[in-house]
């Protein structure tokens, strides 16, 4: 999985200070004017007492690769302060040997709590799974590209596509839908591939603005655990 900040709000703490600032007078100061408390100061404060809608004025763009459809299929139910736009399998075709392999299939089929049974193999029992899921993808990739070939539309033809095949997405959000996102998606609960991708979210934007996402902090420790 590939995570590249492509764009955000430069000195944001500054211009949601400014901002917020503006809300308790009768006009905005002058961008060169800091009044009262400093700006990081200031906006903790506001976070403390959930004042969160000045985070919707900090945004940020990524552009997100190497992942499944598995992973964007979760992840473009969050909706509010989102926006996406992704490879489009109508038009491209992903290639053969790019898909994501869980963890779980570099398991045996012991490990996993099964007894082998002798329909499967003395090579499969005592081996790992990745075989037969590699052997299954190959299948499925060399029956798209044959459909292809046989004059089915590109667009009918992935169909028969897993949604392991990698697949690229670019992001847009603001700070505050952002922080919502990592509270639930760096929870242990989450599942493992989208907790990878806010993981990597975290650690792009915690250095650009520590104050704002510090509330997830201690969340994305324990993935290091």
């Amino acid at each position: 999985m590939n995570v590249d900040l492509i764009d955000y709000t430069e000195d944001g703490m500054h211009k949601v200070a400014r901002l917020a600032r503006a809300t308790r007078k009768n006009q905005i100061d002058e961008d060169n004017v800091i009044q009262g408390t400093k700006d990081d100061d200031f906006i903790k404060a506001l976070i403390k007492v959930k004042h969160l809608g000045i985070l919707e004025h900090i945004n940020f763009t990524f552009h997100v690769s190497e992942i499944s459809r598995c992973l964007t299929h979760q992840l473009v139910r969050h909706r509010i302060g989102f926006s996406y736009l992704q490879m489009s399998n109508r038009h491209a075709k992903p290639s053969e040997r790019d898909y994501v392999i869980p963890e779980s299939f570099n398991k045996s089929w012991i490990e996993l709590g099964n007894e082998p049974t002798d329909d499967l193999g003395s090579d499969y029992a005592k081996g790992h799974l990745i075989g037969e899921y590699e052997a299954w993808m190959d299948w499925c990739y060399k029956k798209y590209d044959s459909f292809i070939k046989e004059g089915i539309p590109v667009e009918d033809a992935r169909y028969v596509l897993p949604p392991a095949f990698f697949t690229h997405i670019t992001i847009s959000c603001n700070a505050r839908s952002l922080l919502h996102f990592l509270e639930l998606r760096l929870a242990k609960g989450a599942q493992w591939e989208i907790r990878e991708l806010a993981c990597k979210l975290f650690d792009e934007v915690y250095s650009i603005y520590p104050i704002i996402f510090e509330s997830v902090k201690e969340l994305r420790d324990k993935n290091d655990s």
